[in-house]
């Protein structure tokens, strides 16, 4: 499938076998030809991007953990904590953490898709149209539950006129759920920015974000801020789901309380984001601009040279792990070709 897609054709939205197609890799190599050491610096197009800013060769492996998105909390992760890499994040809080509590070798960079968007999609074109929902989304361990999807819908299509057409975008998640087959008696366009997975995952993020005027969700995340950066207003809208978790290794059983995610301080910032992020504007405002770019790690004073000196260093400390992580991909392809032949 094109990663692009025009606003008349986003009208219509993806079909169950378009959606189903980019929930999962489409070729061996979509994951990248270098193998993962860490899934979270390379995840969500992490390793694409943070190769291109730090000037690192696509074919080299990644020896650093970091967050697996932008995160209003600060909290440092079991698998984060446990990683045997050096940690990256764009959270400077929980950069400092990460050395001062947990003695952890940690620096404060920029997040890596914000080079990659400037570099290669610099402006919006002029004809976007209409508003994009991203669908409060679940994973393995983590659902959420509204208290009146039908409700919510319905004040989704009743949106003044220059937020039409409103389309939805599902997360790779829910679709692998059949949650699309669900909402289609809706009759909204259902959209998907595909697998993390893959490495085209950033290009499908700002291809489709690039044709709508606005974006909503009922609930902040990652796609929040990178939406505000690129220049396109986002507004919350609808009510907050109530997430619950099940299964997790790091948080308990139930109703998701924000206090395991977070210290008293980062709550209160999230509640300001949240009421900062509550009115629908024209564009984005100042106040949110620089709030957004503080997530971001913008003002962050590690260059693409440093950046860059640091991978190779971590390269440098890791080369005992090549080989196996090498042989291991190999293996993978062996038997994913042996099973499509099969």
């Amino acid at each position: 499938m094109a990663l692009t897609m025009d606003i008349d054709s986003l009208k219509v939205g993806y079909t169950d076998q378009q959606l189903e197609s980019l929930s999962k890799l489409g070729s061996r190599f979509e994951a990248g030809i270098a193998p993962w050491a860490a899934w979270e610096s390379e995840n969500s197009s992490f390793g694409k991007t943070l190769r291109k800013w730090a000037l690192y060769p696509s074919f080299l492996p990644i020896f650093l953990s970091s967050d697996h998105g932008v995160h209003w909390e600060s909290r440092c992760w079991p698998n984060e904590l446990s990683s045997p890499y050096t940690f990256v994040s764009w959270n400077q809080k929980k950069s400092e953490k990460m050395r001062m509590v947990h003695q952890k070798r940690s620096y404060y960079i920029p997040h890596p898709w914000v080079h990659y968007r400037k570099k290669y999609y610099p402006t919006l074109p002029e004809n976007r149209k209409g508003t994009l929902v991203f669908f409060a989304h679940s994973n393995n361990t983590t659902s959420p539950k509204y208290s009146n999807l039908d409700g919510y819908i319905q004040d989704l299509k009743e949106l003044p006129e220059k937020y039409q057409p409103v389309v939805i975008c599902l997360s790779f998640h829910d679709i692998q759920k059949g949650l699309h087959k669900t909402l289609r008696k809706y009759e909204l366009p259902l959209v998907t920015v595909g697998t993390t997975n893959s490495q085209k995952f950033v290009d499908r993020f700002y291809s489709l974000i690039s044709q709508f005027n606005f974006c909503t969700s009922p609930n902040i995340g990652s796609h929040t801020f990178y939406v505000i950066e690129a220049g396109i207003p986002f507004f919350l809208f609808g009510p907050y789901p109530e997430y619950h978790i099940k299964g997790s290794n790091a948080v308990n059983d139930g109703k998701q309380r924000l206090s395991d995610y977070g210290d008293d301080e980062d709550i209160e910032n999230f509640s300001e984001l949240k009421a900062l992020l509550s009115t629908k504007t024209d564009s984005v405002t100042e106040q949110q601009r620089k709030a957004v770019f503080r997530y971001l790690g913008m003002d962050s004073e590690i260059s693409r040279h440093k950046a860059s000196w640091i991978l190779w260093r971590e390269l440098f400390f890791n080369t005992g792990k090549i080989p196996s992580l090498y042989i291991t991909k190999v293996i993978r392809l062996v038997k994913k070709i042996s099973n499509h032949l099969a």
